[in-house]
Formats: C-alpha cells, sequence, structure tokens
C-alpha cells in the first residue's frame, strides 16, 4: 500500500484553492493539476508499505495526533518547489508556518522513523500542491500577480491516507483519523 500521513482540509478552502488553481491554470496551461478533492496538507509521506506494518502505524497516528492540539493555517502565499525560476510543482502555503505544523511534523517523524523507515531528506513545509509540471516551468511573473484569497484553515485531525495512483489521477482513501488533542 502507498500510505501518506497528511491533514485534510474543509470544503470551504478547497473550493477557494480551486478557484487559485483555475487563475493559474489560465496563465500557465499544460501540467498534471491535482483535483481539488485531492487538496491536503501532507505531514508525512511514507511511500509502500506492507500491510503488516499498519497496526503500528496507526497507533504512531494515534499518539502524534494525541500530543497535537488544533491549529490554523493562513494560505496566504503562492509558491514552486524546488525553485520559482525552475519549478515542477506550484503550491498554496503560508508565510506565516503555524509551529504546531512543524511540532506535528516532527511527532510523526520520530514516530516513524522509531518503526524502521528512512528519515525525511527534507524539513517539512506546510503546503498544498496545485500541479505539478514535467519541464521547469519559471512561475515568477505568475507569483508577482497571484495572491491566493483562502478562508483560514482551520486543522484539527491527522488521517493516515492510501494512495492508488491511476491513469486519470491518484486516488485518495482515508484509512483513519485522529483528532487532535484526543
Amino acid at each position: 500500500m502507498r500510505l501518506f500521513f497528511c491533514v485534510e482540509l474543509a470544503e470551504e478552502v478547497k473550493r477557494a484553492l480551486a478557484e487559485v488553481a483555475r487563475v493559474c491554470r489560465t496563465a500557465l496551461g499544460d501540467g498534471s493539476w491535482v483535483l481539488p478533492e485531492n487538496y491536503h496538507l501532507t505531514v508525512r509521506f511514507l511511500g509502500e508499505v506492507a500491510e503488516a506494518r499498519l497496526p503500528q502505524l496507526l497507533e504512531a497516528g494515534k499518539r502524534a495526533a494525541a500530543e497535537t492540539q488544533p491549529f490554523t493555517l493562513t494560505l496566504d502565499l503562492l509558491g514552486g518547489f524546488p525553485e520559482p525560476r525552475a519549478a515542477r510543482v506550484l503550491w498554496v502555503g503560508s508565510r506565516a508556518e503555524p509551529p504546531e505544523f512543524q511540532k506535528l511534523s516532527w511527532r510523526v517523524e520520530e514516530a516513524v522513523r522509531a518503526l524502521g523507515f528512512p528519515p525525511e531528506k527534507k524539513g517539512p513545509v506546510a503546503h498544498i500542491t496545485l500541479a505539478r509540471f514535467k519541464s521547469p516551468k519559471d512561475l515568477r511573473p505568475l507569483l508577482a500577480r497571484v495572491v491566493p484569497n483562502v478562508p483560514e484553515a482551520k486543522l484539527a485531525e491527522l488521517t493516515l491516507m492510501r494512495s492508488e495512483l491511476r491513469p486519470e489521477g491518484a486516488k485518495y482513501t482515508p484509512l483513519a483519523s485522529w483528532t487532535f488533542g484526543g
């Protein structure tokens, strides 16, 4: 199974992100545009995982969520990875990333490392992917004129998500969710 931990978003946030993506798609054209129902905030991608490891991951998610308090995220920044002048990914994130997201990410990271998963190579960045590009794109002109207008995201649950790659795009299925502080 291909798995990741994430925080899901409210429908009103997804609708606003879809509008940002529509504006960007008009300007950028081609690319692999994420479907609005798939918008989420990735906490830790795990990759292919044997089903026998699922109980350990469920316990790790439960513990990490219990140690995290609900928090909000202001989605006011449009960006590109690895860098705006040669981006392969267009994303929406926050100018002031909440420390709660960093703490949640490190709790999950410590838990999965204890289970034998290799360490994450990059530090966590709270972002929602809007599109991926086969060839790098210079996003600087777009980033200079488009400012996301997205309601504040209220985040209250951690989810272990299954991802099935299909020709028409990824299909995500939540396997379990845990309320923060619960």
